[in-house]
């Protein structure tokens, strides 16, 4: 019998905080907001269920809302892939990528080329825990 999944931790904006101090250069947050609706959509819920049902969605979610929104006075593709990836290591999801290919889904990601079903396939795909 398989074990169910834990449940998901709750995005919060200290966490993306914390991960925009790791970026070399500790870029200075320049807008607050993003972050938040960030936080927001990640964390969405209707009639009692969330709108991203799945880790890979909520992590989709994330890495659009922050490549479309910069919120950082550099470095902001940066950021939203580094949150995303930080945010499925929490959730004991380690990735194994090219690193041109992350690039190319930030941008797509940001150009919204992708949508967040795609954007979760493909994290999905490069997960290897």
């Amino acid at each position: 019998m398989t074990q169910p999944e834990p449940p998901l931790r709750p995005l919060d904006v200290t966490f993306l905080l914390r991960a925009a101090e790791l970026l070399d250069g500790d870029p200075q947050v320049d807008d607050l907001g993003p972050l938040y609706a960030a936080v927001a959509r990640v964390n969405a819920r209707s009639m009692e269920r969330d709108i991203y049902g799945s880790l890979y969605l909520k992590a989709g979610a994330l890495l659009q809302t922050l490549a479309k929104l910069p919120c950082l006075e550099h470095s902001n593709e940066a950021f939203a892939w580094h949150a995303t990836e930080a945010y499925l290591i929490l959730h004991a999801r380690e990735l194994d990528y090219p690193p041109k290919a992350a690039v190319a889904l930030v941008r797509d990601a940001a150009s919204g080329v992708l949508g967040v079903a795609r954007l979760a396939r493909q994290l999905r795909d490069w997960t290897v825990t």
